[in-house]
C-alpha cells in the first residue's frame, strides 16, 4: 500500500505504514493518542458484514485477552464495532525468523535452542489458556533481541470448537499444517506441537521440512511422515522428530518440549524416555509419482482446500471432464432463480477474478452450479504442470489440471511486471477427472470453460496462494 493511501486515522489512532495484508484484513504500523507505535489489525472493508470473519475477529479478541507471556504479542485495544472493527496488539519490532534465516541463514547451536526454547514458551502459554494457535509457522514468529515473540492470533481457537469443522473447514499453511488437521479432523495442541516442530527444522535448515512444491505433493509427504531432517543438529533431532510423529497421541506436549530443552541433560534423556522417537527419512522430496494411489492423494487434496485461510479465498477446483459442448460468451453475472447458486460469468484476473472469488467466498458449505469460460490469459496445465493442447487434451498426467488467476497486487506493479504472490493475492485452481464423468473442464469454441455442479468447501494458504475446493456433485 502506497502512503498517500493510508487512512487518515482509524478510531484514535494514526496509521504510519502498511505492515501486511491478508483477505481477512490490513494490518497497520499506528500511532496511539499517547504517541507509542502499536499494531493495529483492521478487517477489510469487503468482508466486515461478513458474519464469519466478524465471529472471527471476536475470537481473536477472546483469546488474546486471557494470553499473558513475553513471547506473546499481547493486545492493547479492540473494536469490534467500528467499522470496519479492528484491534490493537503491541507493535513487536523485528524481523520474522523467515526473514532472519533468509537473510542470515540457519540457526545454530544457542540461537537455534532459544529459539526453540521461547516459542515452546508461547506454546505453553497458549495451551494453558485453554487454545490453539492454529497457524504457526515461520512468518509468523518475530525475533526481538534474538528471543521469539509468536504473533498472529487471527485464526486461535478455544480447543473444544467445532464450529469451523462442522462447516467443512480446516486452517493453517501447508507444510505446516499436522497430518490429522490435513485429514479433517480435530484440531488441538497436537497440532501446534506438529508446527513446532516444521518451524524449528526450518530455522536449522532454512528449508521447509516437507519441501516445496504444490499443495498436494507438499500435503502427501506430511501425511506419509516424509521430513527431511537433515541438516537439523543431532542435539535437538530427536525432540523434533518426535515433535513431527503422524499420530497427534505420540507427538510430546508443549510443556514436555519447553522441559527438554531446559538444560543439556534434560535434551540428551529426552531421546531414550519418548517413544515417538525413532528415524526419519531424509528424501529430496520430488513430486508424487504417477503410481502414487490417486485416491490417497485427491482425498488429501480435498481435506487441505477446506478452511478460510488469511487471504481472500482462491478456489481448488476437483473434476475434469473432455465433453465438448457448445455456447457462446457468458455474461459476467451472478444468476437468481435457480434451484441452486449459479454462477456464469468469465474467469479472468483482476476485477472479473474478484467477482468469482466472492462468489465462492459468500458460498462455502453449500452446492452451486458453474457454467464460465476461462479467459485467454489464463494458462491451464495438466497434473505435471505442463501445458494443456490447444484441443483439450492433456499432454501428461491428465488425471489432474490448475491454473492460477489473480485479483488484486497492493503493491503497484511496475510496467510490464508479471504478477506474484510476493505482491498479489493468487488463486490457485485445480481440477481433476472425475470417476462419473459429472463434471469440469468442457473445451468450446476455442476456450476451456468450467462447467457443471459442485459442492464448495473452504481454502487454505501455500506459499501465498490460496485455494478452495469445489466438489462435483449431483445436479440439482
Amino acid at each position: 500500500m502506497r502512503h498517500e493511501e493510508l487512512p487518515p486515522a482509524i478510531g484514535k489512532y494514526r496509521p504510519l505504514s502498511h505492515l501486511a495484508t491478508g483477505g481477512m484484513g490490513r494490518v497497520f504500523l499506528a500511532l496511539d493518542p499517547q504517541g507509542r507505535t502499536v499494531a493495529l489489525k483492521q478487517l477489510h472493508p469487503a468482508i466486515a458484514d461478513d458474519r464469519k470473519m466478524r465471529e472471527r475477529l471476536r475470537r481473536e479478541v477472546a483469546v488474546m485477552q486471557r494470553l499473558r507471556s513475553p513471547r506473546i504479542a499481547e493486545l492493547v485495544d479492540a473494536d469490534l464495532d467500528a467499522d470496519p472493527p479492528y484491534i490493537v496488539t503491541r507493535y513487536v519490532q523485528g524481523r520474522t525468523l523467515r526473514e532472519v534465516v533468509q537473510t542470515d541463514g540457519p540457526l545454530r547451536g544457542e540461537a537455534l535452542l532459544r529459539t526453540a526454547r521461547g516459542i515452546a514458551e508461547a506454546l505453553v502459554a497458549v495451551h494453558g489458556a485453554g487454545h490453539v494457535h492454529r497457524d504457526l509457522k515461520p512468518s509468523n514468529v518475530m525475533m526481538v533481541d534474538s528471543d521469539p515473540v509468536l504473533i498472529d492470533f487471527g485464526i486461535a481457537q478455544e480447543q473444544d470448537a467445532t464450529r469451523l469443522t462442522r462447516d467443512g473447514g480446516v486452517t493453517g499453511s501447508v507444510g505446516y499444517m499436522a497430518p490429522e488437521v490435513l485429514e479433517g479432523g480435530p484440531v488441538g495442541p497436537a497440532a501446534d506441537v506438529f508446527a513446532w516442530g516444521a518451524t524449528v527444522a526450518y530455522a536449522a535448515t532454512g528449508r521447509p521440512v516437507f519441501g516445496d512444491g504444490g499443495m498436494q505433493a507438499v500435503a502427501l509427504r506430511t501425511l506419509q511422515g516424509a521430513a527431511d531432517l537433515a541438516g537439523v543438529p543431532a542435539e535437538i533431532r530427536p525432540l523434533v522428530t518426535a515433535a513431527l510423529a503422524v499420530p497427534a497421541a505420540a507427538r510430546p506436549d508443549a510443556r514436555t518440549l519447553l522441559g527438554a530443552l531446559s538444560s543439556p541433560d534434560a535434551l540428551a534423556s529426552f531421546s531414550a524416555a519418548h517413544p515417538a522417537v525413532r528415524a526419519v527419512g531424509t528424501a529430496t522430496h520430488p513430486a508424487p509419482s504417477q503410481a502414487t494411489d490417486r485416491r490417497t492423494l485427491w482425498t488429501i487434496v480435498a481435506g487441505v482446500a477446506a478452511a478460510l485461510a488469511l487471504t481472500v479465498p482462491a478456489v481448488l477446483i476437483t473434476g475434469y471432464v473432455k465433453n465438448r459442448g457448445s455456447g457462446g460468451p457468458a455474461a459476467p453475472v451472478i444468476q437468481s432463480g435457480f434451484p441452486r447458486p449459479t454462477y456464469t460469468g468469465q474467469i479472468a484476473n483482476w476485477a472479473e477474478g474478484k467477482k468469482f472469488a466472492d462468489f465462492l467466498a459468500g458460498n462455502v458449505g453449500r452446492k452451486v452450479y458453474i457454467r464460465s469460460p476461462l479467459d485467454e490469459s489464463i494458462t491451464l496445465l495438466d497434473g505435471l504442470g505442463k501445458p494443456y493442447g490447444s484441443s483439450g487434451e492433456s499432454s501428461g498426467d491428465d488425471t489432474a489440471a490448475f491454473f492460477v488467476f489473480w485479483t488484486d497486487c497492493p503493491e503497484k506493479l511496475a510496467p510490464g511486471e508479471e504478477p506474484t504472490n510476493e505482491k498479489c493475492t493468487g488463486y490457485q485452481v485445480l481440477i481433476r477427472k472425475d470417476r462419473l464423468n459429472r463434471a469440469g473442464v468442457d473445451w468450446v469454441r476455442g476456450a476451456y470453460w468450467l462447467t457443471g455442479n459442485f459442492e464448495v468447501t473452504g481454502g487454505v494458504m501455500h506459499q501465498g496462494i490460496v485455494g478452495f475446493a469445489l466438489v462435483p456433485t449431483e445436479a440439482a
